[in-house]
C-alpha cells in the first residue's frame, strides 16, 4: 500500500473517531450556557467545585488503569497470545485492583473532600466520583477492543449513544430537577452505568474464564511504567485546577476552567487522532517505510493543527460573545468572559502535545515505555514550577495558561531528543519550521495589533494560501485535488 493511501486510511479513521470524540465532549460544550448560568449553577464557586472534583476523577483514572489499557492494545498486535486471552487477563486484573481502589476512595472520602474542597461536607461528591471511576474502567474496555479491530464506525455509534445519555441525564438532573453541581455527578454516574450495560455484549464476546498469569506479569511489566507517566501527565493537565483557587479563588478557577474547554478543542481532535494512531503505528511497525510514514504524519499534523490554532484563536472571541437570538450567549454570564484571552495559549499548548503523541511509536515498538516518565516528568516539573512562580507574580490565571504551554513544549522537546536516539525518524524540519514561524508571527499580530474582523479574515485567507502553495508539495496538492474531486463526484 502506498504512503498516501496508508495515511489516508489513518486520516479516515481519525475523522470517524473525531465524530465520536466530539460526541463524548459535546455535552460539556452544549451545557456550558447552563453550567455558567447562575439560575442552574448559582455561583462561580459552585462551578469551581465541579471543576475540582472532575479534575480528581481524571487524575484517579490513571490509578484505576495504571497502563493496562496500553498494555492490552500492544499485546493485541505484537504479543504471542490470542486476543481473548489478552482481554480476559486484563479484565480480571483490573477487576481486582479497581475494587480495591474504589473501596480506598470510599473509605478516605472525607479526607479527600477536606483536602480538595476544604470541607468534609463534600464527601458525597467524592463517593459518587469513586463509583464513576469504577463503572467507567470497565465500560471503556470495549472501546479499546473496537479500536484494535479498527471498527471506528461502531466505536462512534457507541460514543454517540453515550453523548445522548449524558445530554439527557444533564437535562433531567440539572435543568428539570435543579440538583446543581450534584446533578452533574448524578448524570455522569447514570451514564457510566448504562454505558457499561450497553457495552457488555462486546465484553462477553472476548471474556473467557481464564487468567494467564505469565501474560499478566508481562503486561504489568509493560503497563506499570506508564503509571508514573500518567500521573505526571495528569499533573500537567490538572495541577493548575488546584493551584488557581489556592493562589486566587474559586471564581477565578471557574472562569479559567470554562474557557480552558475551548482551548481544549484541539485536544479533542488529538484524542480522536490518538485513537486511530496507536493501532495504526503498531500495525505498520514492521514495514520498511514505517519511519517515513511516521515522519510524514508529523508534518501533516503540524500543518493541519497549526492552521486550527490560528483559525480558532482569531475568531473564538467573536463566537463566545455573540448574542444568539439577540440575548443568548455560549458563556451565559459575562463574569466568565475575562478568561477568553487565554484560549490561544491553551490551543498552542495542545499543538505541542500533538507533536509529543506522534513521536511515541518507537517507545512502544522497542518496549521502552519506562522512558516515558522522563518526558511527562519534565513537563510536570516545569508545570508546577511555572505555576508556583507565575500565579503569584501575575496574580491572574494567565500564569496557569503560560505554565501549561511551557510544560507541553518541554514534553515535545524532550521526547524528540530521546526518540531520535532510540527510534529516529527523518523529521522534515524545513517544512515544519515554516509552520512554526507562521504561528509565532500571526499570534503576535493577533495579540499586539488586535486586528478587526475583516482584517482577520484576510489574514486567515493569506495563511491558508501560504500553507497550500508555500508548504505543501506538488504531489500532495495533486492528491488533495484528486480526493476532493472523488468526494464531490467530479
Amino acid at each position: 500500500m502506498s504512503l498516501f493511501r496508508q495515511i489516508s486510511s489513518l486520516a479516515r479513521h481519525s475523522a470517524i473517531y473525531a465524530v465520536s470524540t466530539a460526541m463524548q465532549r459535546l455535552p460539556g460544550f452544549l451545557l456550558l450556557p447552563i453550567y455558567t448560568n447562575f439560575h442552574y449553577i448559582p455561583t462561580q464557586d459552585d462551578f469551581g467545585d465541579y471543576v475540582i472534583v472532575f479534575t480528581f476523577i481524571a487524575f484517579m483514572n490513571f490509578f484505576f488503569l495504571y497502563g493496562m489499557d496500553s498494555a492490552m492494545m500492544r499485546y493485541f498486535f505484537l504479543g504471542k497470545s490470542d486476543r481473548k486471552t489478552v482481554f480476559s487477563t486484563t479484565f480480571y486484573i483490573l477487576l481486582l485492583t479497581s475494587l480495591i481502589s474504589t473501596t480506598a476512595v470510599m473509605f478516605f472520602s472525607g479526607n479527600i473532600a477536606q483536602f480538595l474542597l476544604k470541607s468534609v461536607d463534600y464527601q458525597p461528591l467524592i463517593r459518587i466520583a469513586a463509583l464513576i471511576l469504577l463503572f467507567d474502567t470497565f465500560g471503556n474496555l470495549p472501546y479499546f477492543i473496537l479500536r484494535a479491530e479498527e471498527k471506528s464506525i461502531q466505536f462512534t455509534a457507541y460514543k454517540s449513544l453515550r453523548f445522548t445519555l449524558e445530554l439527557g441525564f444533564n437535562i433531567l438532573f440539572v435543568v428539570i430537577l435543579h440538583k446543581g453541581v450534584m446533578g452533574i455527578f448524578y448524570t455522569s454516574l447514570a451514564a457510566a452505568i448504562v454505558n457499561l450495560l450497553v457495552m457488555s455484549p462486546i465484553i462477553f464476546r472476548y471474556l473467557q474464564p481464564r487468567l494467564d498469569v505469565s501474560l499478566g506479569r508481562e503486561m504489568l511489566r509493560f503497563g506499570l511504567p506508564l503509571l508514573p507517566n500518567g500521573i505526571a501527565f495528569m499533573t500537567i493537565e490538572m495541577i493548575d485546577r488546584i493551584l488557581v483557587p489556592t493562589f486566587l479563588n474559586k471564581a477565578a478557577l471557574a472562569s479559567y476552567g470554562a474557557n480552558y474547554r475551548f482551548g481544549a478543542i484541539l485536544l479533542l481532535l488529538i484524542t480522536a487522532f490518538r485513537n486511530a494512531w496507536q493501532p495504526f503505528f503498531l500495525k505498520i511497525a514492521n514495514q520498511e517505510n514505517a519511519r517515513k510514514i511516521y515522519a510524514s504524519v508529523l508534518t501533516y499534523f503540524v500543518i493541519g493543527a497549526g492552521m486550527i490554532v490560528l483559525l480558532v484563536s482569531y475568531f473564538i472571541r467573536d463566537l463566545l460573545t455573540f448574542p444568539f437570538l439577540g440575548k443568548y450567549y455560549i458563556l451565559a454570564e459575562t463574569a466568565y468572559w475575562d478568561g477568553i484571552s487565554i484560549i490561544p495559549i491553551i490551543l498552542l499548548s495542545y499543538f505541542f502535545f500533538g507533536i509529543y503523541v506522534i513521536l511515541t511509536p518507537g517507545f512502544y515498538i522497542r518496549k521502552k515505555t519506562r522512558y516515558m516518565i522522563i518526558f511527562t516528568g519534565c513537563g510536570a516539573a516545569v508545570n508546577i514550577a511555572a505555576n508556583l512562580f507565575l500565579l503569584p507574580l501575575l496574580n491572574s490565571f494567565w500564569g496557569a495558561a503560560w505554565a501549561t504551554l511551557l510544560s507541553y513544549l518541554a514534553m515535545a522537546v524532550t521526547i524528540y531528543i530521546v526518540a531520535n536516539r532510540i527510534y529516529p525518524i527523518a523529521v522534515e524540519w524545513g517544512r515544519i519550521s515554516k509552520i512554526f514561524a507562521m504561528i509565532a508571527l500571526l499570534l503576535g499580530v493577533y495579540f499586539y495589533f488586535q486586528p478587526g474582523f475583516i482584517a482577520r479574515i484576510i489574514i486567515m485567507l493569506v495563511m491558508i494560501l501560504y500553507c497550500i502553495f508555500g508548504v505543501l508539495l506538488n504531489a500532495e496538492r495533486r492528491m488533495i485535488t484528486t480526493r476532493l474531486r472523488g468526494l464531490f463526484g467530479r
